[in-house]
């Protein structure tokens, strides 16, 4: 009796050890982070989430052995990552700013059309939310290989929608520096001095374009002539500013990681700003993940951005390591004193004789 009510005692202590990791990776980890989120209220203000290269994961590399763990896995993270930055941040649109798929550039007809379901249902919102769909690199091609025809168009044909968006008083310019291609400007739109525009001009493009310049960038800011510019690509967030006056980058500096406080930054002093928003995929090779939040008041003339930083997926799958390790250590612990016990006790019943 007394051996058995020791098993049932280390069974209930594996299994509570087993329930905590459980329960801090896969629900308190995600909460705890979003406590660090900045936030602020505005009722005249654009709220925008930005999403830059989730980048899901596809079969043709993920070919290894119990891929489709790893597939399950980052899929997870991203649709709890998500819907606690869409209620964090309550936006009026979401931006996803290119390489929504791994594979996209090299899926077949089927395989996109997988990956476009997988998509909907991580990144799921409600309908009043606008939502901007730009292609990167990985969906359709244009950094190792060429960019398709045809891999561009069902690209397009899967995410309709015009390349000039407005919600209230922003206007949104999707441009593609893959195909160098941009929407034409309405004329309407602009006024020659800055800080007497009623209308707040944001271009997305998924390529940086002030660290690149050339006659596509000089052509988007002369045509499009934005006060913002969101990009992505590069993994990492960073802000540079370019000063119209002199035609030449007057800030750059990365943002912190793992720091949230709300940047302003002024659109009435003639620089044009381009913010690079990070990767919100663990599996990028980036410890350093999260999402892009910008307040965009177009009467105070101001952007208000924050990181949403995320917590690291590959801590918590270490947690699961060690206690696997530390169950298997405990079990060989507990099987090798069993017999142990019952050797003396062999012993002591033949000693007795």
């Amino acid at each position: 009796m007394l051996r058995r009510n020791r098993l049932k005692n280390r069974a209930i202590a594996i299994g509570f050890v087993v329930f905590v990791a459980v329960i801090y990776n896969e629900f308190l980890v995600y909460d705890v982070q979003k406590f660090k989120w900045s936030h602020r209220e505005c009722s005249e203000c654009v709220k925008v989430l930005l999403v830059a290269d989730p980048q899901i994961l596809g079969g043709k590399k993920e070919n290894y052995f119990g891929s489709w763990i790893a597939q399950w896995d980052s899929d997870r993270y991203l649709r709890k990552t998500f819907s606690r930055a869409l209620s964090h941040s309550q936006p009026h649109v979401v931006v996803f700013l290119g390489d929504l798929m791994d594979e996209g550039h090299i899926a077949t007809a089927e395989d996109f059309k997988s990956y476009k379901t997988r998509l909907d249902s991580i990144f799921e919102m409600p309908e009043n939310i606008m939502k901007i769909y730009l292609p990167g690199d990985n969906d359709i091609g244009g950094e190792e290989d060429s960019v398709s025809f045809n891999i561009h168009n069902r690209f397009n044909f899967a995410y309709t929608q015009p390349d000039t968006l407005v919600y209230k008083s922003v206007t949104f310019f999707k441009v593609n520096r893959l195909t160098h291609t941009m929407p034409e400007a309405p004329k309407d739109a602009f006024l020659n001095d800055y800080a007497e525009r009623n209308t707040t001009n944001v271009v997305l493009s998924h390529m940086p374009l002030l660290f690149m310049p050339g006659t596509f960038v000089q052509n988007v800011l002369k045509e499009l002539s934005p006060q913002i510019i969101f990009t992505a690509h590069e993994h990492k967030a960073m802000h540079i500013s370019l000063d119209t006056a002199t035609d030449q980058l007057s800030e750059i500096w990365i943002l912190p990681p793992y720091e949230t406080p709300l940047y302003q930054l002024r659109m009435d002093v003639g620089d044009i700003h381009e913010v690079e928003i990070p990767t919100c995929s663990y599996r990028m090779g980036t410890p350093h993940t999260g999402y892009g939040l910008a307040y965009i008041d177009t009467q105070e003339k101001t952007v208000e951005l924050t990181m949403l930083w995320l917590s690291g997926r590959f801590p918590q799958l270490w947690i699961y390591v060690f206690v696997g390790v530390f169950i298997l250590a405990f079990s060989i612990f507990v099987y090798i004193s069993s017999c142990c016990v019952k050797s003396h006790s062999a012993y002591s019943r033949m000693s007795s004789i």
